[in-house]
């Protein structure tokens, strides 16, 4: 689950500013693409202000304060302090990685961390 979180943040990052979504006006042209990422992916977000908020204040202030995070956790906390699913999560967690924080685009392109306590190299025949 948390592999196909990273998986959609990655692809959020690879597109890029290219969405071609129309949105309302914002402050300015960062704005205006995070926005339209959300819509194109058919989010349900509340206000555009509110979404913007909470990627300014929570997303990149989580990496802030703890840069070592990794991209599961952080999905998985968006996930408990919101009403939305881990893929909305992780596909809005990676819109505000890429429009306010692309600082941090590191972790989500970090491969995910072997299980505990499990094996870690088994060969599939």
């Amino acid at each position: 689950m948390f592999l196909r979180a990273s998986l959609v943040a990655s692809a959020i990052l690879a597109a890029g500013p290219v969405i071609g979504f129309v949105a309302p006006a914002l402050a300015d042209v960062t704005d205006d693409y995070f926005i339209q990422a959300l819509d194109g992916y058919g989010m349900q977000y509340g206000t555009p202000e509110k979404a913007i908020l909470v990627a300014h204040s929570y997303v990149c202030s989580q990496l802030d304060a703890n840069p070592g995070q990794t991209i599961n956790d952080l999905v998985s906390s968006v996930a408990s302090n919101t009403n939305w699913s881990n893929a909305d999560s992780a596909f809005f967690t990676g819109s505000a990685i890429a429009a306010y924080c692309p600082q941090y685009k590191s972790i989500v392109d970090a491969p995910p961390p072997p299980p505990v306590g499990g094996p870690e190299n088994i060969p599939i025949s």
